[in-house]
């Protein structure tokens, strides 16, 4: 397995949080979350609290309330957040590709107004850790290949059995356009 504090120094570093105490704030979301078997809204929550409570304490282990644009796409609304999460949290992966799956639909959601890259990662290693898998040690060195990944969509309708929903950007088939052009890919980078 991947030492814990290399993996959450290095999962911080993408987004560029260099601070020994916020690599501290992900082990204790990931000593908390290590102990669940299931995630639910409130496992979510609270471990996304755990990271951003020294930084952002007003929007800690709080789904957000606005909109946001990622690297010019636009998740869900916010009125959406919640039951998209629902139909998320129905959805356990079975292997590790869709561990990854799963951390894709998690960031095209978005949950939050901040700290879902670093939340989306404990929670894929959450998911690695259940499946008795090493995870992918994503590194900011990698970091376009690491954003290429979510130019990715996952069908999380379909992954949760829903037929009738929001049809946003996350209902959509996965297909990859990242490093090396347009293509259909369960999991590029791999």
């Amino acid at each position: 397995m991947v030492e814990r504090r290399e993996y959450f120094r290095e999962s911080n570093a993408i987004k560029d949080v260099h601070e020994e105490s916020a690599v501290d704030d992900s082990i204790e979301a990931w000593e908390y979350i290590s102990g669940v078997d299931e995630l639910s809204h409130d496992v979510v929550q609270q471990a996304h609290e755990y990271i951003l409570r020294n930084r952002q304490p007003e929007i800690a282990g709080e789904y957000r309330d606005i909109q946001v644009y990622i690297g010019g796409r636009r998740p869900p609304p916010p009125v959406v957040v919640e039951s998209e999460m629902d139909k998320l949290l129905t959805w356990s992966p079975a292997d590790p590709l869709e561990a990854v799956e799963w951390h894709i639909a998690f960031e095209r959601i978005h949950p939050f107004a901040d700290g879902n890259g670093r939340i989306g990662r404990v929670l894929y290693l959450w998911h690695c850790h259940q499946l008795d898998v090493t995870p992918i040690l994503w590194r900011a060195e990698d970091r376009q290949g690491y954003y290429d990944l979510f130019q990715t969509t996952v069908n999380l309708n379909e992954r949760a059995g829903i037929t009738d929903s929001y049809a946003g950007e996350t209902g959509m088939i996965l297909t990859y356009h990242g490093r090396g052009g347009p293509g259909q890919s369960r999991y590029p980078l791999l």
